[in-house]
């Protein structure tokens, strides 16, 4: 059984198809890559294996779980995080409370043992923290340093850093990555394509939607390709690289096709 099933899914917004009978699989310990013409519907994809966006057909498997009756945290209960296209880190939460927030998933503090704090209340903080910590020491110099720093005080692309490490927090086995070097520069493109290389060691699956050719040649071992929310294209990158409706589908968008 694979980790992750998508079967024959579909999503309709009114009369338009943004997804159309995709199927898909993705293997224990695998990276896919997610590619395709913007509009292709791979953000909507990523919603509906988080719950965020419910599917109109066909059906998602996680471990074997039904993901598609699901809500976002159950989805993320059972091991499954992700990123966003956009930054959502909280501006006035320092680096070592995005990571807390990110644990608790694994935490049982409740109103009263938060107001009480019996001896065990200490003992899982301590826990989240060593964890939090654990979860930096990935991001070698970027984010350790800036523990107890406000997320607003951090550059653009340690932003973007302090979004996968929340998701890690919460140490699941599948990481949904949505464009995670956007707006990065070559440099530091090639330092999240090390990241995504490490986290890969940890044991964590990743589905990644990447626009950079060569950050998702570079990590995928296969690739999957939507153009207007149909999958046109799967296979290891070389097979991508050289597939000619995948060239047709960019060079279309890139020159006017609707």
């Amino acid at each position: 059984m694979s980790l992750l099933e998508i079967q024959s899914v579909s999503v309709s917004f009114g009369g338009l198809m943004a997804l159309k009978r995709v199927s898909f699989a993705l293997e224990e310990g695998e990276i896919v890559g997610l590619i395709g013409p913007n509009g292709a519907g791979k953000t909507t994809l990523f919603n509906c294996l988080s719950a965020f966006q419910p599917v109109s057909e066909g059906h998602l498997r996680y471990s074997g779980v039904a993901l598609e009756t699901l809500s976002p945290h159950q989805v993320a209960a059972l091991g499954v995080a992700r990123t966003f296209q956009t930054s959502r880190i909280f501006r006035r939460m320092t680096v070592l409370e995005h990571l807390l927030v990110g644990r608790h998933l694994h935490q049982r503090t409740d109103l009263w043992a938060a107001i009480a704090r019996p001896a065990w209340v200490a003992r899982e903080e301590a826990e989240a923290r060593e964890c939090g910590l654990r979860t930096l020491a990935l991001f070698e110099d970027r984010l350790l340093p800036r523990l107890h720093d406000f997320a607003e005080t951090l550059s653009y692309a340690n932003r973007r850093r302090l979004e996968i490490a929340r998701a890690l927090a919460s140490e699941p086995r599948l990481l949904l990555l949505d464009e995670p070097t956007a707006g990065m520069n070559p440099h530091e493109s090639a330092g999240i394509v090390q990241l995504i290389k490490k986290i890969r060691h940890l044991g964590i699956s990743i589905l990644l939607i990447e626009h950079d050719m060569k950050v998702i040649m570079g990590v995928s071992d296969r690739i999957v390709v939507l153009d207007h929310g149909e999958k046109i294209a799967e296979g290891l990158p070389e097979e991508i690289r050289r597939n000619e409706e995948v060239l047709r589908a960019y060079m279309g968008r890139r020159y006017g096709r609707a």
